[in-house]
This record gives C-alpha cells, sequence and structure tokens, in this order.
C-alpha cells in the first residue's frame, strides 16, 4: 500500500494494487478505481456532513 495524501480533508488517501482508498479517523471507508474519484467522494462526504452539522446547529436556535 502506498500513502498518497497523508491527511486530504480529514482522510488517508492510499493506493492499493489498482484500487485507490480514502480512510477516515472514524473509519468511515471509501473505494475507487481512479484517484480523481475517490477525492470528489471525499469532497462530496464532507461538504454533505458539514452542511448538515450546520442545519443541526441552526435549528436548534430559538424561533423568535
Amino acid at each position: 500500500m502506498r500513502t498518497i495524501y497523508e491527511n486530504y480533508r480529514g482522510f488517508k488517501i492510499s493506493k492499493q494494487e489498482s484500487i485507490y482508498n480514502a480512510i477516515s479517523s472514524d473509519q468511515v471507508v471509501f473505494s475507487r478505481w481512479q484517484l480523481s474519484q475517490v477525492l470528489d467522494t471525499v469532497d462530496h462526504y464532507v461538504e454533505f456532513t458539514d452542511n448538515n452539522s450546520s442545519v443541526d446547529a441552526e435549528s436548534g436556535m430559538p424561533q423568535n
């Protein structure tokens, strides 16, 4: 296994044979055939989780 990025948006990106893997500290794992695909998947995942956490924070605010 060869490490490509040690910390790409919280994920370690590596290549094992012909598959690229992205593994987070929370054990979220993505595997894709192309590096660009695994990076896009990580980007979408991070943006999705960031958007959901900001919506949750806003929903806890009192309504006037």
